[in-house]
């Protein structure tokens, strides 16, 4: 480019923008006896000063997280505080257990239960048991806790046709978020013409400062963020989302005064703008925002989920492009880029790779369902160990509801370099036993939906067995931590929600020195070419106080209780010593069981099934009733047995068993499904904690 075709002035403002501060300040020092302008002069100390002004916006992120590290202490502190006090506690209820406390559950003064296809309002009428006892006035704190826990309504969205919106909570963190980026953007920049170089520059800088912090939310581990505050993956990944689509909209700022620059200054003066395009700062610059918005176009919800392997390659080609053009683009880029890239490569690269990354011999099984596929292998176990809260890999165990990433390099050539992420569906080993157990049997659950996991499901009706690998394991352990810390625990699952709800029920329902030896498969192994049939003959109930735990399960098809191939031994699940014995029919049919096992799931909701109990169920009324513990007709024992049915077979659990309860209980509620029945739990959830229920709400809803 001949350099005489271009006015000074936009030589010395593209060249300055090019340079580090070290350069400006020597720049404004020393003019080389040729003055500047004072328009100069005033854009240069504007760019001097930016610059040292967005390194703040670090000390914000800083603050966010310090406060978030200190809760997740205090939390901490709190848990260790009340497992300290549960056995104490345990005595006082089983002291409590009578006849006629059983009967005096009912008289708590609750309100009625939400109807089907209604919202519940402060107004509705109270239970007829309740008496005339006059409803306590909501405190301050619980209007609050319950605005932050209520969900709002769906709305129409570009990119699909509805947004599923997240809780208020995290909506107004997220805004909090979009308006400190808006003031760094924004603050002392001015919006006319002539000093329009000065909010291009600043936005161009914004874009690069939050490009270390994206590449730490959407990093797998989000190490050390997820040891410091205990906060996911999955929860992390809606800033990253949001944030992503903010550092477009700042390129774009970027990339449009840079063009009016052109237009105000280059066109009068006969500049051509192909000419001003094909400059090598400019081109490189358009390129990376391309490169950009291709992530940004293909990482939408509905590309990502029918199109899950190409938005995976493309993210991964182009954000390396996106990062190599913004390298040469912008020098005072540099080593924000850098820091981007190295936080990648130790995240993708090293960590996934080399620490994680473990191959094992799976097998496959196709349910009876005819659309699951059940993955099985079996996990060498060794010391139990931790870097900065994670295990490195599989093979130093998992929690319950961690994930995995699953590659299939049997089913060809592209399968290779695909890493899909799947939650394990079995129970966890136990810490304690680590050293001491030689293996431990690890499942996943794969709906055959499209894809990847449609493809697996026909390579699963020719092929038993198969060389995969297991990248992991990943997640947080919050849940299972509130859920122990508890008083009252319901889980609430919808379809494969069940491979997050169930290892953790597990985790929380078996006694603890006997999870080791707790297992019993319902599967048909082969061992040295010797067919195995499973220990168990059939299933005695749920042994287990239904007030205190609940374990929802809303499914398609009665089918699917065949996911579940591990049960717990009877004698191993916790229980009320005030509950019966279980009582066989005939003796003759006790000389055929072998192993007596216990179901975890207390209710299940068949929504394909005909008849009165087919349908989807009103989680509204389950989860509120179970809450203010109203007392159901359904039988105890869940529908979704996973053994020989026998109809005379029948759970002895007496309907009244002496709990009382209490607005002061801790009651954690764990739900995993889809968005509609996410949002009912929550707000049904919002609800009692605004009549003063103690209720704290996890979900665990993976958004790839």
């Amino acid at each position: 480019m001949d350099d005489a075709a271009l006015p000074d002035e936009f030589l010395r403002l593209l060249r300055l923008s090019l340079k580090s501060s070290d350069g400006l300040v020597d720049i404004l020092a020393n003019t080389g006896g040729v003055p500047q302008s004072e328009h100069i002069r005033k854009i240069i100390a504007a760019v001097l000063w930016h610059r040292k002004f967005v390194l703040t916006y670090y000390i914000w992120i800083l603050a966010i997280v310090a406060i978030s590290c200190g809760y997740e202490v205090h939390q901490g502190r709190q848990r260790r505080r009340r497992a300290g006090s549960d056995t104490t506690e345990a005595k006082h209820w089983m002291a409590d257990t009578s006849p006629s406390s059983s009967s005096s559950s009912t008289l708590t003064g609750r309100d009625t239960p939400p109807q089907k296809g209604k919202e519940v309002h402060a107004d509705e009428g109270t239970s007829l048991l309740s008496g005339a006892r006059r409803r306590q006035r909501p405190s301050s704190w619980d209007r609050l806790r319950s605005f932050l826990l209520y969900q709002p309504r769906p709305i129409p969205a570009l990119t699909s046709p509805v947004n599923a919106l997240p809780d208020n909570g995290t909506t107004l963190l997220t805004v909090f978020f979009l308006c400190l980026n808006l003031f760094y953007l924004f603050y002392r920049a001015p919006l006319k013409l002539e000093w329009i170089f000065i909010l291009v520059d600043r936005a161009g800088l914004l874009f690069v400062v939050n490009l270390p912090i994206l590449y730490i939310l959407a990093a797998k581990n989000n190490q050390p963020i997820k040891y410091l505050t205990g906060w996911s993956y999955e929860g992390l990944n809606i800033f990253h989302r949001r944030l992503g689509e903010w550092m477009t909209c700042f390129a774009v700022i970027h990339m449009s005064g840079m063009i009016a620059v052109w237009y105000t200054i280059l066109r009068p003066l006969g500049f051509p703008f192909l000419r001003y395009l094909t400059t090598k700062v400019v081109l490189l610059g358009i390129c990376a925002v391309l490169s950009y918005y291709i992530i940004y176009t293909t990482s939408v919800g509905w590309f990502r989920q029918l199109y899950y392997e190409l938005f995976l390659g493309v993210h991964i080609l182009f954000q390396v492009a996106a990062l190599i053009f913004l390298f040469f683009h912008y020098p005072t880029a540099k080593p924000y880029v850098a820091v981007a890239l190295a936080i990648w490569v130790l995240d993708r690269g090293i960590w996934r790779i080399a620490a994680s990354s473990r191959r094992f011999i799976a097998t496959l099984e196709v349910a009876p369902d005819g659309e699951t596929v059940l993955l099985h292998a079996n996990v060498s176990l060794r010391q139990q160990k931790f870097i900065m809260g994670m295990q490195p890999n599989l093979h130093h165990g998992w929690a319950p509801g961690q994930h995995v990433f699953l590659t299939m390099p049997s089913m060809g050539f592209k399968y290779r370099f695909q890493a899909h992420p799947f939650t394990i569906a079995s129970p966890a080993p136990p810490s304690d036993r680590m050293s001491e157990l030689k293996s431990w049997p690890l499942q996943l659950t794969v709906r055959a939906i499209d894809g990847f996991s449609l493809d697996l499901l026909s390579y699963a009706k020719f092929h038993q067995h198969c060389e995969i690998t297991l990248d992991g394991p990943y997640g947080s352990c919050s849940a299972l931590q509130a859920a122990h810390a508890a008083d009252r625990v319901c889980f609430v699952a919808g379809g494969s929600g069940i491979a997050v709800t169930y290892p953790l029920a597990w985790d929380v329902r078996v006694q603890v020195d006997a999870k080791a030896n707790a297992a019993v498969t319902t599967r048909t192994v082969y061992e040295n070419g010797v067919r195995k049939w499973p220990s168990y003959t059939d299933e005695c109930g749920t042994l287990i106080e239904k007030t205190r735990y609940s374990h929802f399960w809303v499914r398609q098809d009665e089918k699917h209780e065949k996911w579940i191939t591990i049960l717990p031994k009877a004698s191993a699940v916790k229980q009320d010593t005030g509950l019966p014995q279980i009582k066989y029919p005939t003796r003759a049919a006790r000389a055929y069981w072998v192993e007596e096992v216990s179901t975890l799931i207390t209710r299940a909701f068949d929504t394909r099934s005909p008849g009165p109990d087919g349908g989807r169920p009103d989680m509204k009324s389950e989860v509120w009733n179970w809450v203010t513990s109203v007392q159901s007709d359904a039988p105890s024992r869940s529908s979704s047995s996973t053994a020989l049915e026998d109809p005379s077979q029948q759970s002895l659990v007496p309907p009244g068993n002496g709990f009382t309860p209490s607005r002061k209980d801790r009651i954690c509620i764990i739900v995993s499904g889809p968005d509609g029945l996410v949002r009912d739990v929550r707000n049904i959830s919002a609800k009692l904690v605004k009549e003063g229920w103690n209720i704290d709400v996890h979900v665990e809803k993976f958004e790839w």
